[in-house]
């Protein structure tokens, strides 16, 4: 029955913010306890709307290590240890110089089973700079519950909340949506604010997916530039870009997952604070396209 219930769970990539812990836990298996994530994305140059900024090259990459402990056969905690990358190298930036951001992730998640048709997540976590590891400068702490009711064979209806605060910021989602199986080839996922993507099954390994990608984190994320110019010292800035792509991916049993695609970005902007919060200027970049890459382990 478990078994069954966690095949049927929740398959969506929580493409917006699974890079900051919140994930849904599709790998946790009774069997196998460990499970390594892996992804990079990298955006080619994107102009500035006024030309006076100039150009910015994006990348960001994560990785993670998980650790599954079942309490019993519906219910189990699962540790997260992750490192996070940031590399938003702007040539004009009047802000600050700082140009690669590196973070420590960490996260307790509880996944149950106990009622009839239901999955339930419930997560809380950390993200911190890792060059510095100032909590009260830097240290963002994030949580989330998450819940799907499965209506059919492969489908469901999720509901919920996630949300996050820290440098001086805060911000909250529900969490509402459908995942929806159509045939043994066609699947989609229409879950706010974590997965929109469409799905194409060539066999139970090969597939073509299509999915929303959103840049900078969960919307409004705040990080802190410690390299400040022209008097703005410890500035606080956040990212927002959204995109389209187009990936294959490829699954062995439950022990790999790999996906390799490319997309567009349809651009965005940046948004700097001074170090207090207040003093906010946007910039608008243009749109670019993108290149991503990931590898899941799980043992």
């Amino acid at each position: 029955m478990i078994k069954h219930l966690f095949a049927a769970s929740l398959l969506v990539t929580a493409t917006c913010a699974a890079e900051y812990g919140f994930t849904d836990y599709h790998f946790i298996d009774p069997d196998r306890p460990f499970h390594i994530d892996t992804r990079y994305r990298t955006v080619g140059m994107a102009e500035f709307e006024d030309g006076h900024w100039g150009h910015v090259y994006y990348s960001d990459a994560d990785l993670a290590l998980y650790y599954s402990q079942f309490l019993n056969d519906e219910n189990s905690l699962t540790w997260e240890l992750g490192y996070d990358f940031l590399r938003f190298d702007w040539n004009k930036n009047p802000r600050f110089s700082d140009r690669n951001f590196h973070y420590l992730v960490g996260s307790l998640g509880y996944v149950s089973t106990t009622l009839d048709r239901w999955r339930w997540i419930v997560n809380a976590g950390f993200s911190v700079d890792a060059t510095h590891f100032d909590m009260s400068k830097s240290g963002v702490g994030h949580g989330m519950l998450w819940g799907r009711y499965s209506f059919s064979n492969g489908s469901g209806v999720h509901v919920g909340v996630l949300g996050w605060y820290g440098v001086l910021n805060g911000h909250a989602w529900p969490i509402f949506g459908f995942d929806w199986k159509f045939d043994e080839a066609w699947s989609a996922n229409a879950i706010f604010p974590c997965d929109y993507s469409l799905n194409y099954a060539f066999n139970e390994n090969w597939s073509l997916e299509t999915a929303y990608s959103c840049f900078g984190g969960p919307y409004r994320y705040p990080r802190r530039a410690h390299e400040g110019k022209n008097g703005h010292h410890d500035p606080i800035f956040m990212i927002y870009s959204n995109g389209v792509d187009l990936s294959l991916k490829y699954k062995f049993e439950h022990l790999l997952r790999a996906s390799v695609g490319a997309g567009w970005d349809f651009g965005g902007w940046i948004m700097v604070r001074d170090h207090d919060n207040n003093h906010t200027k946007y910039f608008h970049y243009e749109s670019a396209p993108y290149a991503q890459a990931s590898v899941e382990i799980t043992f």
